[in-house]
């Protein structure tokens, strides 16, 4: 293969005539019109869906400001994955897979802007706790708690600010929600800060992963099972699919 040029001018004319040059050699003889017609009907599907998607999430989070994605300082380091936002269906199909009720405590750790402090807030939990590093983010989940707390039914209902790993986890945890907040090593301290609460008070906690790259790290701690793999009830195009796991 020939040089590329150095000179601006020159290099875009050698683009452009490589360009020219491999259009030449690509097979331009139209699909059949079956197929295009079934590929024409996938991508308006595909299209419909995305559409119809956009506009729940619009709806669902009016007035509580949870959309978008943020990465703030706290965010910037080995391990911490930047705020993106659960989608709305998630939470209430795993809970409703769990059972979840009354004698549960729930916290979710990575919280974010308070999208699922919010959900589990409007179900009857015994309490409700968001865990989250950024200040900044963690005001904006008080605010959503505020802006909602006429819709919620538990009234316990709290954003802690601060490093997950150093979080003591409290001896009434139940439910743990985990949006692949962090990885690594800090998903292994918070793993083994909720063993440490489960061996000074005995009792099932389980645990939510949503996007669970690593869920290797939580079956290797030896002291959970993994209940189900929602492949279908629980996907979803940005978050893949969710795990749930129980301590033993």
């Amino acid at each position: 293969m020939e040089r590329i040029p150095d000179d601006p001018v020159a290099r875009q004319e050698w683009l452009e005539a490589w360009a020219n040059e491999q259009e030449r050699h690509v097979d331009t003889k139209p699909l059949p019109r079956a197929q295009r017609l079934r590929m024409q009907a996938r991508g308006t599907r595909h299209g419909l869906a995305l559409k119809a998607w956009w506009y729940a999430d619009q709806f669902l989070d009016r007035g509580l400001g949870t959309r978008g994605i943020a990465t703030e300082p706290e965010h910037e380091v080995p391990d911490r994955v930047a705020y993106v936002p659960s989608a709305w269906h998630v939470l209430p199909r795993a809970l409703h897979y769990l059972g979840a009720g009354e004698h549960d405590t729930f916290i979710d750790f990575g919280c974010g802007k308070g999208r699922i402090v919010h959900q589990a807030a409007r179900r009857p939990f015994r309490r409700v706790i968001g865990v989250e590093i950024s200040p900044l983010l963690g005001d904006a989940a008080r605010a959503v708690v505020a802006a909602g707390r006429k819709r919620h039914r538990c009234r316990d209902v709290e954003i802690v600010v601060g490093d997950a790993t150093r979080f003591e986890v409290p001896d009434d945890l139940t439910i743990a929600y985990l949006y692949d907040p962090f990885r690594g090593e800090i998903l292994d301290a918070v793993l083994q800060n909720i063993i440490a609460s489960v061996d000074r008070r005995p009792r099932p906690v389980r645990i939510i992963y949503v996007h669970p790259v690593e869920a290797g790290r939580v079956l290797g701690t030896g002291r959970f099972r993994l209940l189900t793999e929602q492949r279908g009830g629980l996907r979803d195009r940005r978050t893949g699919r969710a795990a749930i796991f129980e301590s033993r």
